[in-house]
């Protein structure tokens, strides 16, 4: 488990609606990526391993991105100030080399693994391929069943929704993120990810290590349906058109929706702290904002409280479902690994990489 004080987050997690990748945006900009494939997964934590050290050993700020089926493994590592970045292509296959040759290249590992021959354990490698990739076909359906009953869920408090208060609140917080000002800069980026995931061994988010920094903090409560990412859209929409940096966090269960907003320059975030991400105000300065008490027919809860216990209870059952078709995946993943030609000599590996990066 990763114990460093960085920029922590999922890039691509497993959702709902499949398989979801990110990583695009954020590596808008970043001039130099190593793009790593071949070889064995253990193989290729190493190398981003090995400039995570470095860097950190150096006193640099970088990015490290999870893997949205195991959180403990990496799928990249960035560092902006180096404008460098390292990448298991194996976690991003459809992100599109378009400057292959200048600033990006994609390195084959197996001209360093060892030279001689696993035993012939093709059949083994597309069994074990075979059953990932069902174990995570799986998986989605169990989300999107899950989405489904959220869905209804959602259908209870939207009927009873006060909307036209959800949107003054809303301009109102608004106006006093931003207090009418506009930024200066001309290269402002969204760059967007996941605030947490359903992973093999449970759900996780890292909003404590991704807001620690910062100076102001809205914990947005309320119910399924009660406006909750429609509000951080809104604010992100206002953020870009005022040329912010923005970094844009969807919701890992629902990739449509969004969980969090940080605009670093405002040193501000505005989160969705309801569960799975259940968090409250700890600080002097965190503000709480309570869509359901504000914007919510009153006694909604209590009338309907049979049905939403029996919704809720439906819809966490597909989660955890959905969790362990995950956790098969992730059992198939490493048999397939075990089966592949490790690299002989890791410190040739580096030297090449490290010289790569430097050019």
């Amino acid at each position: 488990m990763f114990t460093i004080e960085q920029l922590t987050y999922f890039p691509s997690v497993h959702t709902a609606k499949g398989y979801r990748d990110l990583i695009t945006s954020n590596l808008e900009g970043v001039k130099h990526v190593l793009f790593l494939e071949g070889a064995t997964h253990k193989d290729r934590q190493q190398c981003m391993h090995y400039f995570i050290e470095k860097w950190q050993n150096d006193g640099e700020q970088f990015e490290v991105l999870l893997n949205g089926l195991d959180r403990t493994n990496m799928t990249g590592v960035i560092n902006r100030q180096l404008s460098s970045a390292i990448i298991d292509r194996t976690n991003h296959p459809d992100y599109s080399l378009e400057n292959t040759g200048r600033s990006e290249q994609l390195i084959d590992l197996t001209i360093f693994t060892k030279a001689t021959d696993l035993p012939n354990n093709s059949t083994e490698k597309i069994k074990y391929r075979n059953d990932k990739e069902q174990a995570l076909q799986s998986a989605y359906k169990s989300f999107a069943t899950g989405l489904d009953i959220h869905d209804q869920l959602e259908k209870i408090y939207i009927e009873r929704m006060d909307f036209q208060t959800a949107n003054l609140i809303t301009t109102e917080l608004i106006d006093q993120i931003f207090s009418h000002k506009s930024n200066q800069a001309t290269d402002a980026v969204t760059r967007h990810r996941f605030l947490g995931a359903s992973t093999a061994t449970g759900v996780y988010d890292y909003i404590e290590t991704l807001t620690n920094q910062l100076n102001k903090r809205y914990f947005i409560k309320g119910r399924a349906g009660t406006g909750k990412s429609t509000m951080l859209k809104q604010i992100i929409a206002k953020a870009e058109s005022l040329n912010y940096q923005v970094e844009a966090y969807h919701c890992g269960f629902d990739p449509d929706s969004y969980d969090m907003v940080i605009i670093r320059e405002l040193s501000t975030a505005i989160f969705d702290s309801t569960s799975p991400h259940l968090y409250q105000p700890s600080r002097h300065r965190d503000e709480l904002i309570d869509l359901y008490q504000t914007c919510v027919e009153p006694g909604t809860d209590e009338k309907y409280q049979t049905e939403i216990d029996a919704l809720t209870v439906q819809y966490k059952s597909y989660i955890h479902e959905g969790m362990r078709y995950l956790a098969q995946a992730k059992e198939a993943e490493q048999k397939l690994d075990a089966l592949t030609q490790a690299i002989a000599d890791h410190n040739k590996l580096i030297t090449e990489l490290d010289g790569l990066l430097k050019q």
